[in-house]
């Protein structure tokens, strides 16, 4: 009798072991806010936009007047996600990471480039450089 005791404490450490370990490693990766619900929250709600870029922001915006740094003074709020990009007008590029995304829209010969990268900081998604050249 003692030894199917000993036996069922066992098994039943090992279950609730088991199953502790599985929920707290799904707790970890459920932390990360998720992309595709960040991007469109991001394009669509300015204040939420704001929130998610730290200024000065990483990169340049670059005209025919020279370079300037980006503010929240002269920040573009973005509406338009890659996805939704006229590719008849625009050559659009996109790399998805686990951490990071970029996206690039340029028409050729012009003078027009733009570039946007996005990266996970303490599990939530953040605008971290962005390259506007319009010659």
């Amino acid at each position: 009798m003692r030894k199917h005791k000993i036996v069922f404490v066992f098994v039943v450490f090992a279950m609730i072991t088991f199953l502790w370990s599985g929920c707290s490693t799904q707790r970890i990766f459920s932390r990360t806010e998720s992309f595709e619900s960040f991007y469109q929250k991001f394009h669509n709600d300015t204040a939420f936009q704001h929130s998610r870029i730290h200024f000065p922001l990483q990169g340049k915006k670059v005209d025919s007047t020279g370079e300037q740094d980006w503010t929240l003074q002269n920040w573009t709020t973005l509406t338009i996600p890659v996805f939704e990009v006229d590719t008849s007008v625009f050559n659009v590029s996109y790399d998805q990471q686990p951490r990071s995304f970029t996206q690039k829209s340029w028409i050729d010969n012009s003078g027009f480039s733009v570039e946007f990268r996005f990266e996970v900081i303490k599990r939530k998604w953040f605008l971290v450089f962005a390259e506007e050249v319009n010659l």
